[in-house]
């Protein structure tokens, strides 16, 4: 990862129009780290791609990927590019995953076909990390007796579930109804963090993905 300082930061700002310059930041000011995505060995990469392109229309910064299971890898045509823009964590384990979420302060829920909690009964004023698990076993049982809530999606028909991605993106619009109901700017990133983000989208820009990466990979 490239390395941030303000000196590095204002020698990016020179080299971008202006146009740009205003695109970039308008996003960074609008990016939330309130609310972040957890997918948990999905095995489709398809599905898992089109969560964190979701996610970067919404607005949300970090998705974080287990890959205990099943190990993810990019596919740039279903991510259009939208990766450059977000925080993609990788983790060999689950559990370290959670206890890195935790450590942040973020409430763990978990999606779950078998409880009777909608997302709309959970508070959302707490930072929360909502899990999505595979597409055939759901999430993995040590992540369900250590979430702090299991919710599920409202739902008015016969079929059990939707697809991962689908539901990703119906969550994500309910996040984001809230965030507007309460007022956005709550739950913006502070000022720092908007200069390194700002810093980090004008490196990839400028100088590619090579040395600035938007995929990290976790070790415990």
């Amino acid at each position: 990862m490239s390395e941030y300082s303000q000196e590095k930061l204002d020698e990016l700002i020179a080299r971008v129009t202006e146009r740009r310059m205003e695109l970039l930041t308008g996003v960074v000011n609008r990016r939330t780290r309130h609310f972040c995505m957890v997918l948990e060995d999905l095995f489709d990469p398809h599905n898992i791609s089109a969560v964190i392109r979701t996610a970067e229309v919404f607005g949300i910064q970090d998705v974080h990927v287990i890959e205990e299971d099943n190990a993810y890898s990019v596919n740039k045509s279903i991510l259009k590019g939208s990766y450059k823009w977000m925080n993609i964590n990788l983790y060999k384990k689950r559990m370290l995953c959670m206890e890195q979420l935790r450590a942040k302060g973020y409430k763990i829920a978990v999606a779950s076909t078998n409880t009777t909690n909608s997302v709309l009964d959970l508070d959302l004023s707490q930072p929360m990390a909502f899990y999505l698990g595979s597409e055939f076993h759901g999430n993995h049982p040590d992540t369900l007796a250590n979430a702090d809530y299991e919710f599920k999606l409202p739902q008015y028909g016969i079929t059990e579930s939707m697809n991962v991605s689908v539901a990703g993106g119906v969550l994500m619009t309910y996040l984001d109804v809230f965030m507007q109901k309460e007022g956005r700017d709550k739950f913006l990133l502070p000022q720092e963090e908007r200069n390194r983000l700002l810093f980090d989208f004008l490196d990839r820009h400028v100088n590619g993905i090579e040395e600035n990466s938007p995929i990290r990979h976790v070790e415990g």
